[in-house]
């Protein structure tokens, strides 16, 4: 047995006889058994197995002398956590003391002041300036006493004073200012707002939230107690400026979020329209873009929803009414910008678009519903704003603005993944070539987006600009069917503008097919792509070249009736050339898929030429119909028997 065994083993022994001695001395000198603590009341333990012998300690040359020494040996136990106490439980009763009687007891000192101050009004006894001052002094010593309660520890009861010593001073400057006129409202208004200051001072400083709300009030409805609010526009959206940015500044520093909800609305609520209108339009839109952007940020930051909900209305709100009676534009674009840039921000460190919906687990970046509705509306205004600066020239090249709205958006998106922003860019090219052109330029102008954007995933090593691609490509595909029926008829078919467009639809398809699409090996939403594709590119193919071969025959010159019999013997025909041709590409690729397809194909002729050919060709014709069906199933027919042959 080593030293460390022998020193465990005798702590072990002394901890047990220590128990035993405060369990007996209470029992020898007559008094009841002491209440030990929890962390001492425990069984006595046998003691602790013999330990396998360590081995010795590796000698560690000194770097100095060269000789062997021993290195430190680590302490095996670890320190015990000291114990938390937990605050107890405050029921009724203790509540009602504490708070319920403290809230009576402030709100009648209150009273008693506003009493005192109004007999010594209707009775005479002192002076009205002595009036007010003694109101200012009692509120001032009020608060003192408060704050010292607060810094013995009693913070609620001290908070609970010193909100009542500023309510009393502020009643005493409202008595100066209103009803004894020993100074103006402007002076008034300014010493109201100082009350409030100090009040907010002193809240950041002990970090009660109830006094900075309580200032908040104060300070912003100051002009309404002493009755400015119509009478100066620019003096009030000062005040009203200067009260918001401070406040702001103490709520957003403290975290105070029912602070900062009082100075959301009493900032964009509190001025009337009357007021704006009174104020000078450029005035106007600082006060906005102070408000708006400022507001933005925050609440994006904390995610506090009222915040974002005030900011965002507000700002853009005001700067829709500074608009209208600027004679300049650009200031209006500069003030997009600056309401653009919170939601921006935020959006930038976010690469998802909406939180996951379900119990999948949330990326802790992901932009909210609220945030996302945010950034997907800010593109709108941000049009709106650039569009007031040339409105002719817009007007003329209709798809010149969402071009330059989506050149910051992609200049974002792609330069790294961020998803949202690439989203808005490419969405807004794709308006603008709907926009810019209305007959078939914008598919054309559509599938070179779709190419251009499936692209961007090889040489930037991406996969979300398929996404994208598959959204031009179905949004050009759709576009050229709406315009089917604006088709000339004079338009040639196979070979004119209408089916050249319809073929490269079909080739985009085809391209993605071949590889253009990119694929990832976990890619679960990409699985079966490539066989998608090609069934599109080949459906457009087979009822495309359909529909061309009744074009041809509907110019053809020829009577309606013979016009009709040799347009079924051709379509009839093309079918079983065209399902011939995919069951032969899949006996030479090896792919049942596609001679699936081919066979499919031909059952859809065989009912064709069943229920249409034999009923309505004309004698001749039918014949070459069925001769036609009967040639082609033959020949398939012998492959299917020489391949059985074969694998046998």
């Amino acid at each position: 047995m080593n030293a460390d065994e022998r020193l465990d083993r005798l702590e072990h022994r002394l901890a047990v006889l220590e128990r035993l001695v405060r369990q007996i001395l209470p029992l020898v000198s007559g008094k009841p058994p002491l209440v030990m603590p929890d962390a001492e009341v425990e069984e006595a333990a046998p003691p602790p197995p013999p330990r396998p012998p360590r081995p010795a300690p590796r000698q560690m040359p000194d770097p100095f002398t060269g000789a062997g020494t021993t290195p430190p040996r680590p302490s095996s136990r670890p320190a015990r956590a000291p114990r938390v106490a937990e605050p107890a439980p405050i029921d009724s009763e203790q509540w009602f003391g504490q708070r319920g009687l403290l809230g009576v007891g402030v709100v009648f000192i209150i009273l008693a002041a506003g009493y005192l101050l109004k007999l010594s009004f209707d009775r005479g006894w002192i002076s009205p300036a002595t009036r007010c001052a003694g109101g200012a002094i009692a509120g001032i010593v009020v608060g003192a006493l408060g704050w010292r309660l607060n810094a013995r520890g009693l913070r609620t009861y001290g908070a609970s004073l010193i909100g009542a010593g500023a309510a009393i001073i502020y009643l005493a400057v409202w008595a100066a200012s209103r009803l004894y006129q020993f100074f103006p409202p402007t002076s008034g208004i300014a010493a109201l707002a100082l009350v409030s200051l100090s009040l907010a001072v002193i809240a950041f400083a002990i970090d009660i939230e109830a006094l900075g709300t309580t200032a908040a009030l104060g300070a912003f409805f100051a002009p309404l107690v002493l009755g400015m609010v119509p009478s100066n526009g620019n003096a009030l959206l000062l005040y009203l400026g200067c009260i918001g940015i401070s406040m702001g500044w103490v709520a957003a520093n403290r975290r105070w979020r029912l602070t900062m909800l009082v100075v959301g609305l009493s900032f964009f609520g509190f001025a009337s329209n009357s007021s704006y209108e009174q104020a000078n339009p450029y005035g106007v839109l600082i006060y906005a873009l102070v408000g708006g952007s400022g507001g933005l940020y925050i609440g994006l930051r904390e995610g506090w929803w009222e915040t974002r909900i005030l900011s965002f209305g507000g700002g853009w709100g005001l700067l829709f009414l500074a608009n209208q009676h600027l004679a300049t534009r650009w200031p209006v674009l500069l003030g997009a910008i600056v309401l653009a840039a919170p939601v921006w921000w935020r959006s930038l460190r976010s690469p998802v678009v909406l939180p996951p919906i379900g119990d999948v687990p949330s990326d802790k970046d992901a932009l909210s519903l609220g945030e996302a509705l945010y950034f997907y509306l800010t593109p709108f205004l941000l049009a709106w704003a650039v569009y007031a600066q040339a409105e002719h020239a817009f007007d003329r090249n209709p798809g010149l603005l969402p071009v330059i709205i989506s050149l910051p958006y992609l200049l974002a998106g792609f330069t790294a993944v961020r998803k949202p922003f690439a989203q808005v860019g490419t969405t807004a090219l794709l308006i603008a070539a709907l926009l810019q052109w209305k007959g078939l330029e914008a598919s054309w102008a559509l599938l070179a987006l779709a190419i251009l954007w499936t692209g961007t995933d090889h040489l930037l090593r991406r996969t979300d600009g398929r996404w994208y691609g598959v959204l031009a490509l179905s949004a050009g595909v759709l576009h050229l069917v709406a315009r089917l029926s604006e088709r000339p008829g004079a338009d040639p078919a196979f070979v004119g503008a209408w089916p050249l467009t319809l073929w490269a639809c079909a080739a985009v398809f085809a391209l993605y097919a071949a590889g253009l699409w990119r694929k990832v090996d976990d890619d679960i939403q990409a699985m079966g792509s490539t066989a998608l594709f090609w069934s599109l590119s080949g459906l457009i193919v087979l009822f495309g070249v359909t529909g061309e071969i009744y074009q041809h025959y509907d110019q053809s010159g020829l009577s309606e009736v013979t016009a009709n019999l040799a347009r079924g013997l051709v379509v009839s025909a093309w079918w079983m050339l065209f399902s011939a041709g995919l069951i032969i590409l899949g006996f030479r690729r090896g792919i049942k898929p596609v001679r699936v397809a081919g066979l499919l194909v031909s059952g859809m002729t065989v009912l064709k030429v069943v229920l249409f050919d034999l009923s309505t060709l004309d004698a001749l014709y039918r014949v070459g119909s069925v001769l036609c069906l009967g040639v082609v199933s033959l020949g398939l027919a012998y492959m299917y028997n020489k391949r059985a042959r074969d694998t046998r």
